[in-house]
């Protein structure tokens, strides 16, 4: 009974003593019976008691394990149930953690409290913490572990968003994607997925690589990374712009007649164009009879891939071969342009109003196309119209200030100027134009557009132009049938 009653009263250190000590009451009714043991019932539970009472608890807080991202801090306190024992911690690779300052250190809070502190979690820092008694005298260690997830978030090194390759030779994207857990990687092209590994492509661990690249493999890349783990998941993707260094090629604009073939007159001006793309950009030179023309010689306006040499034909020596070179540091082209002899074409023979409204004005300039005659360089291909206000010519008595219109030749039609102010009166004036150049100015006539009229009456903006008529015939028929009935 005396054993019974000291398993009750040791309830309070809870089940695992409660479990020792029933065995400790067996064990000593069994060694009594038998006659094998000298001690006392009460001197076998006090020693077992006291055993007991040297071997601390430990408790972590917090003691689950936990995921962080790196850069992330957190800390976690180590406590003894025993106020008078020491405690440590050791990191993954079982080292001590003595330091009082730090990245990772340790501090003692009140009582038998030792906290871990981690002020920027890094990737290393992943395994297993542990906290343990300092105890000396061969007494017994207590320890008590929490692991570290660490994951790291996804990262682009060394990726810039504007990268070049060279045409016609091997190049790599590059797109280094970082993360913990590893994320994966996939890419798309001007919007458009990629499905690597094929012929063109190959996905590397630092980019995308393309085979012999060529001036369509220009445009935009995206790279797409995908992370998962126990926590969650995230998503990141970078936009890269490929440029391709490329020698130059030459852009063929559809104009008349032969490419290569320019007409002008005696007394006219012509324009010759040399265009040409290129990566980086190429560098143009004129010449003629293997003379190289200079801009302080001749006029010559050059702006991004293309330029114009502008030729005053005062006489007939004007006419000939020029040749345009373009050059970058990939390849040099050129091309031969032939200046012949064209005719002048004659102005307009009919100019005249055929409608009007609000901010419209609809011109005749009697435009025929034919169909069964081959086009020349002295057919008419197109009319140029400027115009200005007349109070605005009035005060400069100019026509550099003119508004400039361009139009291709149709068979029939008329020709629509919109846009205009309303209740305004222009000054009007019309040139034809065919492969060798424009043809004089018609005399300049006067046209007024319309004052602006209430929303639903005239507004100028449904069917321009010709609404004016249009309307006044509808009434003139309304009128007489009106009559006849």
């Amino acid at each position: 009974m005396a054993n019974l009653r000291i398993t009750v009263t040791r309830m309070h250190f809870g089940l695992h003593f409660v479990f020792l000590i029933i065995v400790s009451s067996i064990y000593g009714n069994h060694t009594l019976d038998s006659g094998k043991s000298s001690s006392s019932p009460s001197t076998a539970s006090s020693s077992s008691s006291n055993s007991s009472s040297n071997v601390p608890t430990l408790t972590l807080s917090p003691d689950e394990t936990m995921s962080h991202f790196v850069n992330q801090s957190r800390m976690v306190g180590c406590t003894s149930s025993d106020p008078d024992v020491k405690l440590r911690w050791r990191n993954p690779k079982n080292a001590i953690i003595a330091d009082a300052k730090g990245r990772v250190h340790v501090e003692q809070f009140s009582g038998a409290s030792l906290m871990l502190i981690f002020e920027a979690i890094v990737r290393s820092d992943q395994g297993n913490w542990t906290c343990e008694t300092d105890t000396e005298g061969g007494k017994p260690v207590r320890k008590k572990s929490f692991k570290m997830i660490v994951n790291e978030p996804i990262s682009f090194r060394d990726t810039r968003t504007v990268q070049t390759a060279i045409e016609d030779k091997d190049a790599t994207i590059r797109c280094e994607v970082r993360g913990h857990p590893e994320p994966s990687v996939s890419w798309s092209f001007n919007g458009q997925p990629l499905f690597p590994p094929n012929g063109k492509y190959t996905m590397l661990a630092d980019g995308l690589m393309i085979k012999k690249v060529t001036k369509n493999d220009a445009g935009e890349y995206t790279c797409k990374a995908f992370q998962v783990s126990t926590t969650g998941s995230s998503f990141e993707e970078k936009t890269i712009r490929l440029n391709i260094k490329h020698k130059p090629y030459f852009i063929h604009r559809g104009t008349y007649g032969s490419r290569n073939v320019t007409y002008g007159y005696v007394g006219g001006m012509v324009n010759l164009t040399c265009e040409a793309t290129a990566e980086p950009p190429a560098n143009f030179t004129w010449s003629a009879n293997n003379k190289k023309f200079s801009h302080k010689s001749h006029h010559i306006f050059t702006a991004n891939h293309i330029s114009m040499l502008q030729i005053m034909i005062k006489n007939s020596t004007a006419f000939g071969k020029y040749r345009c070179e373009a050059k970058n540091e990939l390849g040099t082209i050129s091309r031969e342009i032939q200046l012949k002899e064209g005719t002048k074409p004659d102005p307009p023979s009919r100019f005249q109003l055929r409608g009007v409204n609000s901010d419209t004005l609809d011109i005749d300039v009697g435009a025929t196309k034919s169909h069964d005659v081959e086009p020349d360089h002295s057919t008419i291909i197109g009319y140029r119209f400027e115009l200005i206000p007349t109070e605005e010519y009035g005060k400069y008595r100019s026509w550099e200030r003119a508004n400039r219109r361009d139009f291709d030749v149709e068979d029939g039609v008329t020709y629509l100027l919109v846009h205009l102010i309303p209740d305004t009166k222009y000054l009007i004036r019309v040139a034809a134009r065919n492969a060798a150049g424009l043809s004089d100015w018609t005399e300049v006539k006067e046209f007024s557009t319309h004052p602006l009229q209430p929303h639903g009456f005239n507004s100028g903006r449904g069917a321009p132009g010709r609404l004016a008529t249009s309307a006044m015939v509808a009434l003139m028929a309304t009128v007489v049938a009106a009559l006849q009935f």
